[in-house]
C-alpha cells in the first residue's frame, strides 16, 4: 500500500515485501528504461501511448527481473505537427485533478512534447484522532521530449522527468480483532472507529506520511544502415520515498514512542542498453545486445520504543543500510524461418549480478534490538538463460504458437531493520505456453488463447515470521526463500465489433498457483497466539499462492452514436471487472483472505470532434462493493491476532466529472 513496496503481479508471481531494496519479480519499463524498483511506476503519467504486459518469464530481451513478467509502459512522441490537450477533473471527496500536454515542430528536423499533472486529493477516510482525511495526496508531474531527426536513418530522442508528491495516505484500518483477552478493551479503544470488512478510517495517534520525490533521463539514439538499425537507450534515474506509520495503530501509544515505517530510501540508478536488430533479412530477423545496470539503494530507519518499560529502559535505534548492485548481460534472439508458415525462435541471455551490503546499527544494546554494530557482505551470482519457441501460421487469420522460457531473478538483501541483512537465493524458472491468436468476421472478432505452465525454484517471498513465539515480542516481515511453486492455468481475450458503433472486449484468466514444496513454512500469528505451532513453523507444502485468484474476469463495452445532425457523439460505456476469492499470507491465515467480488464501473460522454471537446460523466464501483488490496496480521504492541488491511477509494461508490479540449 506504500509507493515503496508497491508491486504487481503476473500469473500469481511478483514480490511483495517492505523491504525497499528487493527487486520486483515483474519488470516495469518506462519507454525501454529499466525500473530498479516497481514503486518508481507508481506515478501520474498521463500522456500514456499504450502499456505492453508480456506475461511469463521474458529473460532473453528483458532479464532484469523478468521472471514474472514484464509491464512497459510507452508515452507519446513528439508530432511534427502542432497539437495539445488539457484535461480537468473533479471527483467526490474533493480530488481535483489537471493535466494538459503541448507537442509540435521547431524546425522540419526537431520537434518536442512537454506534459504537465497536477494532483489535488484531500482524502477520502479519516483519522478520527485528530479529525484529518487521510490516504490522499497533493503530487504534480512534469515530462519533456526532444526528438531530433537530422537524417531518415538517424534519430535522437531526449527525455526527461519529474515528479513530487506529498500525502498522508497508506494508513492502514482495523479489520477485526479475534480471541484476544484484551479485545473488548482494544475495541472500545477504537471507538468511533468499528473494525469491519469495509472500515476505512482509523483511530491514530501518529499520522500516517508518505513524500516522494522522483526524477529520470534517458537518451535513445537509432542508426539505420544496411539493413540493421543500431539502438542505444542510455538512462540515469533517482527516486527518494520517506514516510513515517503509525505501527500500533492506536490513538494511544502506552508502549512505543514511535516507529518510522517504511524507511528513509534514496534510489539511484544508471543503465545502458545496446541493440542491433536486423531489418528485412530473408531467411528471418535477429536481435543481438548489451546491457549494463548499476543501482545503489539507502535506507535510514529509525525506531524509538519504551516496550517493557520500566524493566527494560527507552530506547532508540537508528540504522544505517547501503545496497549496491551492478547487473551485466549478454543476450540475442533470432528467428528463423522455416517455411513460408513456419518460424523458429532461439534466444538466450548471460547474466553476471553483484551485490554489495553495508549496515550501521547505532542504539543501546538490548532484548528488543539485539547489539549495535557494522556489518557487511556481498553476494556475486550469473545465470545463462535460454527461449525457444515454434509459430504456425495456419490461415491467413490463425496463428498457432508454443514457447518454453528459462527465468532468473537475483540474489538479495533484506534491509529491513529486523532482518539484520539476511540474503535471500536466486529465483529461478521454467515457464511453458501454449496458444492461438485468431481473428474472425473480416477483423470484426479476435480471440486469443493461452495455456501456460511455469515451475519456480527458490521463489523469493515475504512472510510475517514469529522467531520466538514464546515471548511477547511481535512477529517479523522478513523476505524468504518459498522452496517450490508453480502457476498453470489459461487466459481468454478478445475484442469484437458487433456494429461500427458497439465494442466489446473481455478476458478471463484461470490461475492455479500451489506452494509444491516448503516444508519450512512460517506459522500465521493466530496459530501461534493459539499454540498449535510451539517452533513458529509448519509445512507449506500444498498451499495456495498468495495474492493468486483462482480466476479473474474482465468486461468492457462501449456504445456511440452521433446526434445534432452528427456534431456531437454520445458515448455510453460500462466496465466489470470480477475475481475469486484471493489470500494474502503465504502462513495459508485464512483470515487474510479477502472473498470474491465484482465491480461495475459506467461513464456517458459527449464529444464534438469538430471543436475538440468532451464532457465525461462517470461512477467508479456503481453497485459500492466493498473490498480490500491488503489484509494482514498485526501482532504489534501485543494485540494478538488483530488484522489490518487497506481499502481503496474506489472500493465504494464514486462518482465524478472530466472535461477535456483537443486540438
Amino acid at each position: 500500500s506504500s509507493p515503496a513496496t508497491a508491486s504487481f503481479n503476473i500469473r500469481g508471481i511478483g514480490t511483495q515485501a517492505f523491504s525497499p531494496a528487493v527487486e520486483p519479480s515483474v519488470l516495469t519499463m518506462l519507454d525501454g528504461v529499466t525500473m530498479g524498483r516497481s514503486g518508481m511506476a507508481f506515478i501520474d503519467l498521463v500522456d500514456i501511448e499504450r502499456v505492453e504486459v508480456l506475461r511469463g518469464p521474458q529473460g532473453t530481451l528483458y532479464g532484469k527481473n523478468a521472471s514474472g513478467g514484464v509491464i512497459h509502459m510507452i508515452t507519446r512522441d513528439p508530432t511534427p505537427e502542432l497539437s495539445g490537450t488539457l484535461r480537468g477533473t473533479a471527483i467526490e471527496d474533493n480530488e481535483f485533478r489537471l493535466a494538459g500536454t503541448l507537442s509540435g515542430p521547431v524546425s522540419d528536423t526537431l520537434s518536442y512534447r512537454f506534459t504537465g499533472a497536477l494532483v489535488d486529493d484531500e482524502g477520502y477516510a479519516r483519522n478520527v484522532a485528530n479529525g484529518n482525511k487521510i490516504n490522499g495526496t497533493d503530487s504534480y508531474t512534469l515530462r519533456g521530449k526532444i526528438l531530433w531527426q537530422p537524417r531518415e536513418t538517424v534519430e535522437f530522442e531526449w527525455s526527461s522527468d519529474y515528479t513530487e508528491s506529498d500525502c498522508e495516505c497508506n494508513a492502514l484500518g482495523v479489520r477485526e480483532i479475534r480471541d484476544s483477552p484484551a479485545q473488548q478493551t482494544l475495541l472500545d479503544e477504537q471507538f468511533p472507529v468499528v473494525p469491519a470488512d469495509d472500515n476505512q478510517d482509523v483511530n491514530n495517534d501518529q499520522p500516517t506520511i508518505v513524500e516522494t520525490e522522483a526524477s529520470g533521463h534517458s537518451l535513445t539514439m537509432e542508426f539505420d544502415a544496411s539493413a540493421h538499425r543500431l539502438t542505444s537507450i542510455t538512462a540515469y534515474r533517482d527516486w527518494d520515498n520517506n514516510g513515517i506509520v503509525d505501527l500500533d495503530n492506536r490513538p494511544t501509544n502506552p508502549l512505543a514512542l514511535g516507529f518510522p515505517l517504511p524507511p528513509q530510501t534514496k534510489q539511484e540508478q544508471l543503465s545502458q542498453e545496446f541493440r542491433l536488430t536486423s531489418t528485412g533479412l530473408e531467411w528471418g530477423n535477429y536481435v543481438l545486445g548489451a546491457f549494463y545496470f548499476d543501482q545503489d539503494v539507502d535506507t535510514d530507519s529509525i525506531v524509538t520504543t519504551a516496550l517493557f518499560a520500566p524493566f527494560v529502559p527507552p530506547t532508540t535505534r537508528i540504522s544505517s543500510t547501503d545496497v549496491a548492485s551492478e547487473n551485466l548481460a549478454l543476450f540475442g534472439e533470432v528467428k528463423i524461418g522455416l517455411s513460408d508458415s513456419v518460424q523458429l525462435t532461439l534466444g538466450g541471455r548471460y547474466t553476471e549480478e553483484e551485490l554489495n551490503y553495508h549496515t550501521v546499527n547505532i542504539g543501546t544494546d538490548n532484548l528488543i534490538f539485539g547489539p549495535e554494530g557494522e556489518v557487511r557482505d556481498s553476494l556475486n551470482d550469473s545465470n545463462t538463460s535460454g527461449k525457444l519457441a515454434i509459430k504456425w501460421n495456419a490461415t491467413d487469420t490463425v496463428m498457432l504458437y508454443a514457447s518454453f522460457v528459462e527465468g532468473f531473478k537475483g540474489p538479495a538483501f533484506d534491509t529491513n531493520l529486523s532482518a539484520g541483512g539476511s540474503f535471500v537465493r536466486p529465483e529461478t524458472s521454467d515457464a511453458f505456453e501454449a496458444g492461438i491468436k485468431s481473428s474472425w468476421l473480416e477483423g470484426r472478432l479476435i480471440v486469443n488463447i493461452a495455456a501456460f505452465h511455469a515451475e519456480y525454484e527458490n521463489f523469493q517471498a515475504q512472510a510475517l515470521i514469529d522467531l520466538s513465539p514464546d515471548d511477547m515480542l511481535p512477529g517479523e516481515f522478513l523476505l524468504i526463500n518459498a522452496g517450490e511453486v508453480t502457476t498453470q492455468g489459461v487466459e481468454i481475450e478478445f475484442i469484437a465489433q458487433p456494429t461500427e458503433r458497439w465494442s466489446i472486449t473481455g478476458g478471463y484468466a484461470y490461475t492455479d498457483g500451489e506452494i509444491d514444496k516448503f516444508p519450512g513454512g512460517n506459522c500465521s500469528q493466530g496459530q501461534i497466539f493459539r499454540g498449535e505451532c510451539p517452533d513458529g513453523f509448519q509445512d507449506l507444502s500444498g498451499g495456495q499462492l498468495p495474492y493468486t485468484p483462482k480466476w479473474k474476469l474482465n468486461l468492457s463495452t462501449t456504445y456511440t452514436a452521433p446526434i445534432a445532425d452528427g456534431a456531437m457523439l454520445l458515448e455510453l460505456g460500462a466496465d466489470l471487472k470480477a475475481q475469486d476469492d484471493v489470500l494474502f499470507e503465504i502462513s495459508q491465515d485464512p483470515f487474510t483472505r479477502q472473498s470474491g467480488y465484482t465491480v461495475v464501473d459506467v461513464h456517458t460522454a459527449l464529444t464534438a470532434p469538430d471543436d475538440g471537446y468532451r464532457v465525461n460523466l462517470f461512477v467508479k464501483n456503481i453497485f459500492d462493493q466493498d473490498y480490500s488490496t491488503l489484509i494482514f496480521a498485526h501482532a504489534q504492541q501485543l494485540i494478538p491476532h488483530g488484522y489490518i488491511h487497506h481499502v481503496p477509494k474506489y472500493a465504494r461508490r464514486t462518482a465524478g466529472v472530466e472535461l477535456a479540449y483537443s486540438f
